[in-house]
């Protein structure tokens, strides 16, 4: 029974894993068509702004109330209906395109279902490995993340080619059900468990939820400059090579990819170095690249040519995800298990608000400064903040949880 408990393990990693990059290619895929979309609607570069900030605003609102109700209800459940919500809206988006109050609705409500889709991925992932060993699991589920971006413009760009911009979305029905069949026949909430739920205590010995933790707020301040310099990066480095570094659309294209492919690297490297070098200074190790990444930012900046320039964009790139795994494992070690979905989903809102939010402050300051310059200042900066806030947090819970949650188990 261990053994398979063992090996099934990983199971449940590859169906999160595909879940996560069936994810973010229909979210990032609105921008590979949004140039089309706003030649037929005539849209503005601020109000296509708002159209690709729609999800991200609904996105952020469900985080906490996703993680709330997957720790109530099971994890497997809400996923499956998750998928199923956000892929009838992502198909929607290709059919009410020709209005932009009717777009703004879907692709908000969209936003909803990706968003109840996070939290849980937490929790099961924290059900399956114990702590101390959850770097790699969730560098090798996380790598989705980069590979999305990378992949998406090859998938969609071909297709707006052959069927035109809508078809992009009509498309991804097919990826969407193979989702939610996979995660109904094979993923498991936690070992011995399809659907692992959390019965609410007797009114008499409920405890009130503190909402003060610092450690939990400076994990989400990290994961805000983290975003902040992500989402800025997936919005604005094409711009920056094509206008300012005078490149052409071909290199563009592979520059522009580089820092993502890289990415993944960085990822499932830092994950392996982290539990196998540094696994009892986690946030130290996350806090190191967090500034290994706002070097290479500045080295960007002043680079003598485009081609140094999108080397050393490339190398941040690795450095900006070589600690995403060993990020998440801190924060399901100092939360109680039975909450793992509540914070980690009130911590996922940091990087949202900063994908909400750092596009549109970034562009401001290109309108305002006509370069650069301060933009890339901006990310230097929150990558500072957010290695301080790290090196600040607690790695530990306080005794008295876990003294709690003996008591709590006993009962």
């Amino acid at each position: 029974m261990a053994a398979t408990t063992g090996r099934y393990r990983w199971v449940v990693v590859c169906v999160l894993w595909l879940t996560l990059l069936v994810s973010y290619l229909d979210r990032v895929i609105l921008g590979s068509a949004l140039p089309f979309i706003s030649r037929d609607l005539g849209l503005s570069p601020s109000m296509a702004g708002v159209v690709s900030g729609a999800l991200f605003l609904s996105y952020t609102l469900v985080q906490v109330p996703a993680g709330a109700l997957s720790d109530r209800f099971g994890q497997r459940r809400v996923i499956a209906i998750a998928i199923a919500w956000w892929t009838v809206f992502s198909v929607l988006t290709g059919v009410v395109a020709g209005s932009i109050a009717a777009l703004l609705v879907v692709r908000f409500l969209m936003g909803a279902g990706e968003g109840f889709h996070a939290p849980p991925l937490w929790r099961v992932l924290s059900n399956w490995f114990t702590p101390g060993r959850r770097s790699l699991p969730l560098a090798l589920m996380l790598s989705a993340l980069t590979l999305g971006p990378a992949v998406a413009p090859s998938i969609a760009f071909p297709l707006i080619t052959a069927w035109g911009w809508r078809s992009v979305f009509y498309a991804t029905l097919v990826p969407g059900l193979l989702c939610v069949v996979v995660v109904v026949l094979f993923l498991r909430d936690a070992p011995g468990h399809k659907n692992l739920v959390v019965r609410p205590e007797p009114a008499a010995v409920r405890e009130r939820r503190n909402w003060w933790l610092p450690h939990i707020w400076l994990t989400f301040a990290a994961f805000f400059c983290f975003g902040f310099v992500l989402y800025g990066l997936m919005t604005w480095l094409p711009t920056y090579l094509l206008t300012y570094r005078g490149l052409n659309l071909a290199r563009t294209g592979v520059f522009s990819t580089l820092p993502f492919l890289a990415g993944t690297v960085g990822m499932l490297l830092g994950a392996w170095l982290c539990e196998r070098r540094f696994n009892k200074v986690r946030r130290q190790f996350v806090a190191v690249t967090y500034l290994l990444t706002a070097v290479c930012i500045t080295l960007t900046v002043i680079a003598p040519n485009a081609t140094v320039s999108g080397i050393f964009l490339t190398v941040a790139g690795l450095f900006l995800y070589s600690g995403l795994g060993p990020f998440w494992s801190v924060p399901m070690d100092v939360v109680r298990p039975h909450e793992v979905g509540t914070w980690l989903g009130f911590i996922n809102m940091g990087t949202q608000l900063a994908g909400l939010l750092g596009p549109v402050l970034i562009g401001w300051l290109v309108q305002s400064s006509g370069s650069f310059t301060l933009v890339f200042a901006a990310m230097v900066t929150a990558m500072v903040l957010g290695a301080g806030c790290l090196f600040r947090a607690k790695s530990s819970r306080p005794a008295a949880d876990r003294v709690a949650d003996r008591v709590r188990a006993s009962r």
